[in-house]
């Protein structure tokens, strides 16, 4: 299957496992209010903490080992078994050390944080690393868009009020659950039956491990902000950042996505000897995250004030100010996108990727002790900015010879031009129109036009770039079926 192809299901797919929380978010937020959202944010940051330790570093790992062997069968059934098997024993020793630290230490919202153990069980049985390393993205969104469609009527059906967090809860665990328990079903015609030993599990464990010293960096600066604004401030503060958190997450998923499609596909394309394949494929992908990361980036900048209250309710009007602040992430992780997960990870440049990560990761922590007691939220969206920045400006250093930057700084600055007067457009509109879901429409709209017109006037003055390649490229296939 084709990049394209597979970059749009794995769109489709990142944005379907936020899209439902989303969804509900103006009727949720006002139905269990800022406290509710807050210590659902919480016990689940806390369930992510052994949701990582269950995984160890086999969501990559596997991907990239499926991917690298799915042309043998026999070979890549090896490898499948035997990375299950070390999953299924490490995750269930995460799920009995995360119920004893519930049951022993958790003194309040203990009910949610028991009920968090679906997502826990969840882990268990995920195979989703597997179809990936086929990329067969098509299977994994098919199957889960009638899990979260479904999730998504069940919380308009039953939660009507601040005692229905734990049936909240435990709707949105389940459909993590069931997401996973669905791709069993369609494993069985594509592996054989092989013999597993000792041996071929353990030969996994390093290579694993590898992978998941990175992991644990990323859980610091994506999952620890929340808890310790839990810890430092308030319950109330976790859930106006964990909106405004699962927004940005939306926003750039249309980015991240890429990174997700590329890594099988880098990793086969080196593995197979093709290194000016993989390196015309790095531009191409910086060019087009570049693309989509500086409108999105700006955009979400530029509506929020206007945006947030109508859409979450006066209760999150914090939000707002969050958002802007975490909104050139957007910018940052599609480059650390591509130069890691696209570039250093399908090259096995661990280290790097690693120390990357790590400096990002002490970033974030040292910032939050600072900001967070004083500032909250906020003081978290400074904290997760600069850590974000931090692993960016490491991966730069580490590919500064492998990028053909004259190439794509001059685009990279067209770029931000076009989005900055973007920004001014929607900005302007917002004031002038006020809160309103009217306001909004118009807004994106705008940005959306604007910027699309000033790029493809450079392009065209320019003689070239992406979007008038793509135009051109298919007013052959117009022309034919005319």
């Amino acid at each position: 299957m084709s990049v394209k192809k597979n970059y749009l299901y794995n769109l489709i797919y990142q944005i379907m496992v936020m899209i439902v929380p989303l969804l509900t978010v103006p009727y949720v937020s006002r139905v269990l209010s800022a406290k509710g959202v807050g210590i659902f944010a919480y016990t689940s940051s806390i369930a992510q903490y052994f949701t990582l330790l269950g995984m160890l570093g086999i969501g990559i790992y596997g991907n990239k080992m499926i991917a690298m062997t799915r042309d043998n069968k026999k070979e890549m059934s090896e490898n499948f078994f035997s990375i299950y098997f070390l999953q299924l024993i490490v995750s269930l020793g995460s799920v009995l050390g995360y119920l004893l630290l519930v049951l022993l230490a958790v003194r309040s919202d203990r009910e949610i944080a028991l009920i968090q153990t679906i997502t826990l069980l969840g882990t268990v049985i995920d195979c989703t690393w597997f179809f990936s390393g086929l990329e067969m993205f098509k299977k994994i969104v098919t199957r889960n868009l009638l899990i979260k469609c479904l999730s998504l009527v069940a919380v308009f059906s039953f939660v009507k009020g601040p005692g229905d967090l734990d049936l909240y809860t435990f709707i949105m665990c389940l459909s993590a659950f069931l997401g996973q328990f669905l791709m069993w079903f369609y494993i069985r015609n594509r592996i054989v039956r092989v013999k597993i030993t000792g041996r071929s599990v353990r030969k996994h464990v390093v290579p694993v491990l590898m992978y998941f010293l990175p992991q644990v960096a990323m859980q610091v600066y994506f999952v620890l902000d929340k808890t310790m604004i839990g810890w430092l401030s308030s319950k109330s503060e976790v859930g106006i950042y964990d909106y405004a958190d699962k927004i940005q997450k939306v926003a750039i998923a249309a980015v991240t996505s890429l990174g997700t499609v590329m890594l099988p596909r880098m990793a086969h394309t080196f593995i197979t000897g093709q290194k000016d394949q993989a390196k015309k494929y790095i531009m191409k992908s910086l060019d087009f995250s570049t693309l989509l990361a500086v409108p999105i980036m700006f955009g979400l900048a530029g509506i929020a004030r206007e945006f947030i209250p109508w859409y979450m309710g006066n209760g999150f009007v914090e939000c707002a100010t969050v958002l802007i602040l975490i909104s050139p992430t957007v910018f940052f992780m599609a480059w650390s996108g591509v130069f890691g997960s696209q570039y250093l990870l399908p090259l096995g440049k661990m280290r790097a990727y690693t120390i990357s990560l790590y400096v990002g990761a002490i970033v974030n922590f040292l910032l939050n002790l600072v900001f967070i007691k004083p500032y909250g939220s906020i003081g978290a969206s400074i904290g997760t900015l600069a850590a974000e920045l931090s692993v960016t400006l490491v991966q730069i250093y580490f590919v500064r010879n492998d990028i053909q930057w004259k190439q794509i700084l001059p685009k990279t600055v067209l770029y931000i031009g076009a989005g900055a007067v973007m920004y001014t457009v929607v900005s302007l509109i917002g004031r002038s129109m006020g809160v309103s879901i009217i306001t909004t429409f118009v807004q994106v709209t705008a940005g959306v036009l604007s910027y699309t017109a000033m790029i493809l006037a450079a392009e065209y003055a320019g003689h070239g770039g992406i979007i008038l390649e793509e135009i051109r490229r298919k007013r052959p296939s117009y022309k034919s079926n005319g």
